[in-house]
């Protein structure tokens, strides 16, 4: 979780509609590189990160994109019409995306939250565990956590090792937070960026 302070009313989510048939299930570096080409403050902004993007189905290594995929960004609220330049883009992810309109998306408080990839650096579990919990207690964040499976995705120059991880019993204020702030490294690849959800059964997926 970021050190520095994050005024949590001042983050929002920017949701793209998205067009395209097929990109990789590992997608976090490269999708970061092509938005970077286009929003040159991107990889300046501490606060800002890259929700992976979600398909119809995942099958052998490759996300299919249906009519509901969006591109999401994790934005200041003071960058959020800085990223509508994206809009109309063509991006050369996969077989090739088209980005439509945007729509803003506030953070809503939710007592379970998860992240499908956190990473802290270590791939040893109980070392991943310590870490996580180092976070939370220097954060003043109390809640229960569960930690999924293993996942792994390239980045800039080696691969990055993490885990699935769902957080619950969380304090309303405690929610917004780690939404705003997330949790370990890789936030504009897709990592440590958290999401409501209905239970904790997703944390095994």
């Amino acid at each position: 979780m970021k050190s520095e302070a994050t005024d949590v009313s001042d983050v929002v989510d920017v949701a793209f509609s998205l067009r395209g048939a097929t990109i990789p299930a590992d997608h976090g570096w490269h999708l970061f590189r092509l938005l970077s080409e286009r929003l040159d403050w991107l990889a300046d902004e501490p606060a800002a990160g890259v929700h992976p993007i979600r398909g119809s189905r995942a099958v052998a290594g490759l996300v299919y994109l249906g009519p509901r995929a969006r591109l999401m960004l994790r934005l200041p609220r003071s960058r959020a019409d800085q990223s509508f330049a994206l809009s109309g883009a063509r991006m050369d992810l996969g077989d090739g995306v088209e980005v439509g309109v945007a729509h803003l998306r506030p953070l809503f408080a939710h007592s379970t939250l998860y992240s499908q990839f956190v990473t802290t650096g270590s791939a040893d579990e109980a070392v991943f565990q310590r870490d996580v919990s180092k976070e939370l207690q220097d954060a003043g964040i109390g809640c229960k956590v569960i930690c999924g499976r293993m996942r792994r995705a390239q980045a800039q120059d080696a691969q990055t090792v993490g885990f699935s991880l769902m957080l619950h019993e969380l304090a309303p204020e405690d929610s917004l937070r780690m939404q705003a702030a997330g949790l370990g490294a890789g936030r504009k690849l897709g990592c440590g960026i958290f999401v409501p959800h209905k239970s904790a059964a997703a944390v095994g997926a």
